[in-house]
């Protein structure tokens, strides 16, 4: 089995075999799985991978991961700016990933999340597509910032910052 530990450069000319993989498993370093084909293949990885990448290349086959489609709901940005704003504020405050696109926005399907949706008026469908939102590491984390520190608590009663 072979052990993949990056991307490689695919060759033009051979032939795809996919690695189909969930966006879960993108997400990890270490994990195992079957090729199109049967090939097993494992994962040891410094970073996590993309859609797309080639991992492994025979003389004739190179393997590529393929991310599955998932159940997504599509929602269509509003036309103006508070409105796009109550929807983010609302998206938000359900902690969920999002896949932003030039137009409209890519939600894993929820049913809280289509029961805002519905009451706010927000025109949205649900779809099955490819869903990438960026990797919640791919943010800056909750900082505290010496000289830009506020008053605020966290969970458990403890408090910090600006004269705390």
């Amino acid at each position: 089995m072979p052990i993949i530990e990056n991307a490689i450069e695919p060759v033009p000319g051979l032939k795809r075999v996919f690695i189909e993989v969930d966006r879960f498993q993108l997400q990890k370093c270490r994990f195992r799985c079957k090729a199109k084909d049967g090939m097993d293949f494992a994962f040891a990885l410094g970073s996590p991978l993309k859609n797309g990448n080639c991992v492994y290349k025979t003389a004739t086959h190179c393997y590529e991961l393929r991310q599955l489609r998932e159940k997504v709901v599509r929602i269509e940005l509003p036309g103006s700016s508070s409105k796009i704003a109550q929807l983010a504020w609302q998206i938000g405050n359900l902690h969920q990933p999002v896949d932003v696109r030039e137009t409209f926005l890519l939600v894993a399907d929820d049913p809280a999340l289509r029961r805002i949706l519905k009451k706010g008026g927000f025109k949205f469908k649900i779809i099955t597509d490819t869903f990438t939102p960026p990797a919640h590491s791919a943010f800056a984390s909750h900082q505290h910032v010496p000289g830009l520190e506020y008053q605020h608590s966290h969970i458990f009663g403890i408090s910090h910052g600006a004269g705390a």
